[in-house]
Order: C-alpha cells, then structure tokens, then sequence
C-alpha cells in the first residue's frame, strides 16, 4: 500500500498564474502503520523539499514516487498537469519520461543476453549487416555504455517531428557518419546509440522494440503506464508540456520522439517507474548477476573506467558511502530522474512536464534523508 492525493493546497510558482494548486498526502491507515514515526516524518520532509523545488524552479507540475525496501510507499503530484485547463498533476499523471528510457531498453537487452539470442560483444553487423563497416568493432555492449563513437543530436534533430515506422528508417540519420572515436576508446553520451541498439534487438529477436516493451516488461509487470508515446494514441492522464523562457511558461513545440522509443520516447507515471527499478532490483526481469553487469563501470580500451554501466549511470554518493545507480532524463516538455540505492532498496522517481528542469540534486537529498541514521 501506498500514500495517495487526497487534497490540494496553493503553494507560490512564478508563472502567468499568481498561484498553483498542490497535493498531499493523507497516509492511509494500514500502510500508515507499517512505519514508525521516523519513517512518516522523513515522508513529510520529502514532500516539503518537493514542493519549494517546484515553487524555486518555476515548475508546472512535477509527480513523485518513493520505494523504500524495494516498496512503493508513497506517491504525489504538485502543480498542475494542464496548465489550461487547471487539471492537478497527480500520482496518475503520465510524463515523458526521455532518457530514462534508456534504462528500460538495455534491460530487454539483457533478457535477450540471457537467453543467447544477443551476443553484447559481436558486432552489430551480425545482426544489421547493411549497416556500414567503420573503423573498429561496434557492440551492443559499447552502444549501451555510450562508448561506441556514435553521435548524438546535431542542429535541429532534437526537435524532429517526422513520423518512423520501423526501427530500421532512423538509422539513416546518422549511419553514414564518421564515428567520434575508435569504439571503446571514450564515453562520449549518445541518443542515437540507443537508436541503433533498438534495431540490433529487433534483429536479435525478430520483433518489434515496442512488442518487446509490451510482452517483456509492461504485461507481465503490470506497468500499465509505461508506453511508446505514439502521437496518433490518446494516452489517459497524458500531461501537457510546456518550456520555460525568461521567466515565463510556453507550450512546447510539438515533436514526435519515434526516432529514439529506446533512447527517449516512452512515457510513465513516477509511480511505474518506482515499480520497473522495484522489480529489477529483486531479480525478477534479469539474473543478478546480469544486473551487476548493468551497475559495474565500463572500461574504455587503454583501462579506464567511465562513470556508466549498460543503461545506467553508477557511483558512489561521497555523503552516505553507498552505491548509486541511476538515470535522468530531458526531453522537449519533459524531464526525470530514476534514483536508486540497489543495495539498500531505496528508489526514487521525479517526473515534470517542462524541459530543462534538472532533478538529480532534489533525488540525492531525499535520498539522503531516508538513509541518514
């Protein structure tokens, strides 16, 4: 069981309107003693440092979850999902989700791992033979850890509206250029790496990302929120999404993200995310073992090791000695955090409908707070 919206109250935001609305939560009584004051009064203060981070950065709406024991025990939203409209933002609202998408896709990478249908060291023309020959040897294994030497965005390409129908026509964006670096030489962030890891799974498997998403993760997980945002689709509780400049809230600009499904165009509510890492972190999607790979560093050619996993970015936090995964995520209308301590449990997940908004600081201190003795 978990906390859920059962008011508003105004709290200040620095936007056209002179107030927003914001929820709280009422703990319910049966979740509500399964903790002990300690624990409901660090929920509190979570939700206090939520809510003057929305008030601070100008934030439209902005959901919320925590897991603490790998349980989902608490979920808000604060500010509104529809600016327009006056529609609260809640713990049912659905967000771009961007990169966190990434995340989601290299663990369907690793189902396939495990099964032998995906090699993460062959190269990539094992299974995408038309894709031009480069210099050195392209894997799964490096597109996943962003050291392959593929690009990311260039100019306008963030702001693509064009329609994909399969995973194989994005490629062409960028699958005639020269790559950054020798694969495996550097870290070097790239989107359209993920563009081109979810052909190589299509291939491995013989099926669509999507129908993977679908048959791998979303139904056998009950993550009724996690999707492909398909523009043509009515997604219930879908927020708006908006930009900030100069002070002000805008509608953004309308893109269509079916360039990059594995890399950043899926959507979710705060609450399913908890629930994706929840699942992961006990084993249930991958092996163990295989999740160690996924939270290990890579090792870049001449011995070095890079601060990213196969989906995920890793450290150590300096405050609690504890190991930290995560992801965060930045898209036109939307951005994220997915913060987890794995070894204690602990998860965290902020979604808001506006770009530019960076969530890790806000992710760290929560965290910190549930783990400081």
């Amino acid at each position: 069981m978990y906390h859920t919206n059962v008011r508003l109250r105004c709290v200040g935001l620095v936007v056209a309107l002179l107030f927003i609305q914001v929820t709280l939560y009422t703990p319910e009584a049966d979740a509500y003693g399964r903790y002990t004051t300690d624990q409901n009064t660090k929920l509190e203060k979570a939700e206090q440092l939520i809510i003057k981070y929305v008030e601070e950065n100008n934030i439209p709406g902005l959901s919320a979850a925590i897991a603490v024991d790998n349980e989902l025990v608490w979920s808000d939203g604060f500010g509104y999902a529809n600016l327009q409209h006056m529609v609260p933002a809640g713990s049912k609202t659905i967000y771009r989700i961007a990169s966190i998408s990434k995340p989601i896709a290299a663990v369907i990478a690793m189902m396939l791992v495990e099964e032998g249908a995906l090699d993460p060291d062959a190269a990539i023309q094992d299974y995408i033979p038309l894709y031009p020959e480069k210099r050195g040897v392209i894997t799964m294994r490096r597109l996943l850890s962003h050291t392959s030497g593929i690009r990311h965005y260039r100019g306008d390409e963030f702001f693509s509206n064009r329609r994909y129908r399969s995973g194989l026509t994005p490629l062409a964006t960028f699958a005639d250029d020269t790559l950054l670096f020798m694969p495996g030489d550097q870290y070097s962030y790239s989107t359209f790496g993920y563009t081109l890891a979810s052909a190589v799974i299509e291939a491995s498997a013989r099926t669509s990302f999507l129908e993977l998403l679908e048959h791998r993760i979303v139904l056998p997980f009950e993550l009724k929120t996690l999707a492909a945002e398909e523009s043509e689709k009515i997604i219930p509780h879908l927020a708006s999404f908006y930009i900030r400049q100069d002070g002000e809230i805008f509608n953004a600009p309308y893109v269509d993200n079916s360039n990059k499904w594995a890399g950043g165009g899926l959507v979710s509510t705060a609450d399913d995310l908890v629930r994706f890492a929840s699942e992961l972190i006990r084993g249930n999607m991958i092996h163990h073992e295989t999740l160690e790979q996924m939270f290990t560093p890579q090792i870049t050619n001449d011995g070095n090791s890079v601060e990213y996993g196969l989906g995920w970015a890793v450290g150590i936090d300096e405050e609690t000695g504890k190991r930290v995964v995560w992801h965060t995520g930045g898209a036109m209308g939307g951005s994220g955090v997915l913060f987890l301590y794995p070894d204690d449990g602990f998860i965290f997940a902020s979604l808001a409908n506006t770009s530019g908004v960076q969530h890790l600081d806000l992710a760290r201190n929560i965290a910190r707070s549930f783990l400081a003795r």
